[in-house]
């Protein structure tokens, strides 16, 4: 069932609760990674700093490979960082957002507003750059209808940031399986 339109039910509340307490999880997720990519990264500079070293054990098409696989999972690591600390500034800004509208002075400030609200999500969005500026503006509207459309957004990015995490371990573990599966005996 679609959240869109609707007033804000007992079963949103249910569902912003158990999804914030999913997206609890991206802080952890995002250190985790810190740490992940700090290693790999270190296995990527020894090697290279002892490349004449590492040379004589790895046949050069291993290392080849493993380092190609450790520059991918360091990439997609940066990535599923970044997701995690959009989530955790995310989950912020509408808990702020959410507490000044929940406030009195929240709620009065609501019922001066002169500016449609349509239209102030586009004066909000106004500043920022393309294609920013219309996430931004599309984000706004659907909020206007939607109560649950930053949790959903947060959610998926959730999502994505899993996915590539899960990806720079799974690179980070083939260029090791690679480096062993070539050391020239």
């Amino acid at each position: 069932m679609s959240d869109e339109g609707q007033p804000l039910k007992p079963e949103h509340v249910f569902k912003k609760v158990a999804w914030r307490n999913v997206l609890a999880m991206s802080e952890s997720m995002e250190h985790a990674t810190t740490w992940s990519i700090t290693g790999v990264a270190a296995i990527v500079a020894l090697f290279i700093s002892n490349l004449d070293s590492v040379g004589k054990l790895v046949s050069p098409e291993g290392l080849r490979w493993s380092l190609i696989c450790f520059t991918a999972s360091l990439v997609l690591g940066a990535l599923s960082k970044q997701c995690g600390m959009a989530i955790v500034k995310g989950i912020a800004m509408v808990e702020k957002i959410e507490g000044l509208l929940s406030s009195e002075q929240g709620r009065a400030l609501i019922i001066r507003l002169s500016t449609p609200l349509a239209q102030l999500m586009d004066e909000i969005a106004e500043p920022f750059w393309w294609p920013l500026s219309t996430i931004m503006r599309k984000s706004g509207r659907k909020g206007i209808t939607d109560y649950l459309s930053s949790d959903k957004t947060l959610i998926r990015l959730f999502s994505i940031q899993m996915l590539l995490m899960n990806l720079h371990g799974l690179f980070a573990a083939i260029g090791l399986v690679v480096i062993a599966a070539k050391i020239v005996t």
